[in-house]
């Protein structure tokens, strides 16, 4: 782990405090999957929020593209706006931080990630795709499956095990239904679990009950 990578993670709030990050062990999970092995690579992050997993994405890969409805915000700074079309708008972006790194290979989508369009067209050559987006069940079969179409090689799943009625939906709309279904036909295929293991946690202050592990990698069969 580089010195600007553990040093931006020393500035990250953990799931604890800030209940729609991820928590600093599944950002130190990725860290040690990728290793070096992604930084010629792109990656899509679909449902980043202000930026805080996005800044780590964007020191393991060569460009990040990342999908959130609104327009950039939090940590987000707008450098160039590059396209605006009917359905999404493209910006280049930095992510703030306290070590002044600049980074100038992140680009924010402003669309519905459910759009009957699809994703910007922009969005090429991914390689790895992390999921955080709405935690329904036919929402994460659609982000699998247009992962799928662009040709990406791996998944990453946040919030797996997360108590999903927390979110608003029963144990048959979850996250960890549709990828579990996944894995089961044999259309992605587990690497390994990522970040909280199973138990009660301390989520943005308050005690909620993660099912199973707090993430996991597969990879796409």
């Amino acid at each position: 782990m580089t010195e600007l990578i553990k040093s931006i993670l020393e500035e990250t709030p953990d799931k604890s405090e800030w209940a729609t990050t991820t928590s600093l062990q599944m950002k130190q999970d990725i860290i040690d999957w990728c290793g070096e092995k992604f930084k010629n690579k792109n990656a899509l992050e679909i449902g980043s929020h202000i930026g805080q997993t996005t800044r780590i994405l964007g020191l393991l890969f060569d460009k990040v593209y990342t999908i959130n409805m609104n327009k950039p915000s939090g940590l987000f700074e707008i450098q160039e706006n590059i396209k605006q079309e009917d359905y999404y708008l493209l910006d280049k972006v930095n992510i703030t931080n306290e070590q002044g790194h600049n980074f100038d290979n992140v680009y924010h989508i402003t669309q519905d990630a459910y759009h009957p369009q699809g994703w910007a067209p922009e969005i090429q050559d991914i390689e790895v795709v992390f999921i955080d987006c709405i935690h329904g069940y036919h929402q994460v079969i659609e982000d699998i499956e247009r992962s799928i179409q662009i040709g990406a090689k791996y998944l990453i799943f946040d919030d797996y095990g997360l108590d999903s009625m927390t979110m608003g939906y029963d144990f048959s709309q979850s996250v960890k239904k549709a990828v579990d279904d996944y894995i089961n036909l044999g259309i992605i295929k587990l690497e390994q679990y990522i970040g909280w293991e199973q138990g009660i946690w301390s989520i943005g202050g308050t005690d909620k009950k993660l099912y199973d592990r707090e993430g996991l990698i597969c990879s796409i069969v």
